[in-house]
């Protein structure tokens, strides 16, 4: 390998880390998505009665559509459909069902950032009938986990990386056919 090459070589390369950095850098959106801080109920509490409004709390303000559906063990939705916000909270009027057991409230807001945010929390209702659980459980991994949140900027960095590449080998291609 030539001189010229193994420089035109190290420039790439070089072109390329400088890509990925500034990608790295330039996205804190990416790791800036609201995070749920607390609810009310609590995620794993045990209450006798589910209270008449959910109040979700986020670390940072949420928008709308905000939606929240709270489930007996059975499927039978207590709140369901599209939810208040207010600045970082999400509240949800809940219907009385009668039914002890295991809640699930699942809920999906959009992040100030316009990212959708979305989860489920668990509660236990001690006060109201039995019932067999029937709900449908929750998902398995579904394979949306952080590539497939964040590929648009595995796409861009990629476009990124080839548009270094090719800017840096330009110059060295031209001179190659001046040589010849």
């Amino acid at each position: 390998m030539t001189s010229t090459a193994a420089r035109g070589l190290r420039h790439v390369v070089l072109a390329c880390v400088t890509a990925v950095g500034l990608l790295v850098l330039s996205s804190p959106t990416a790791v800036g998505h609201a995070v749920l801080v607390s609810t009310t109920p609590a995620d794993g509490s045990t209450v006798a009665i589910l209270p008449d409004e959910i109040v979700l709390t986020f670390n940072e303000r949420v928008t709308t559509p905000a939606y929240v559906v709270a489930e007996a063990p059975d499927g039978t939705q207590v709140a369901s459909g599209e939810a208040r916000t207010d600045g970082k909270s999400v509240r949800a009027t809940t219907n009385p069902a009668d039914i002890a057991g295991e809640y699930r409230i699942s809920y999906r807001v959009v992040s100030a950032d316009g990212h959708p945010i979305d989860g489920s929390v668990y509660v236990t209702v001690t006060e109201g009938r039995t019932v067999e659980k029937t709900r449908a459980e929750d998902d398995e991994d579904t394979g949306a986990g952080f590539v497939h949140e964040h590929r648009a900027h595995f796409l861009w960095g990629a476009a990124g990386v080839i548009a270094a590449a090719a800017l840096l080998l330009w110059p060295r291609r031209r001179e190659d056919k001046e040589d010849a």
